[in-house]
């Protein structure tokens, strides 16, 4: 679980397609990433589900 840190952005599926966001907190117990999309959109993600975003 120390692949993504908080602040860090990445893809993760939102309904169907992937979408960019802020992992904003880290629960060890579950294995999950916290990422928010925007002020009203977050939820939990495991490591395998996240790919880490890079500017071009």
């Amino acid at each position: 679980m120390d692949k993504y840190r908080i602040g860090d952005l990445v893809y993760a599926k939102l309904g169907k397609y992937p979408v960019v966001g802020t992992v904003v907190d880290v629960n060890e117990g579950m294995g999950k990433y916290l990422v928010r999309f925007s002020a009203v959109q977050q939820d939990w993600y495991a490591e395998e589900e996240l790919v880490a975003y890079s500017q071009r």
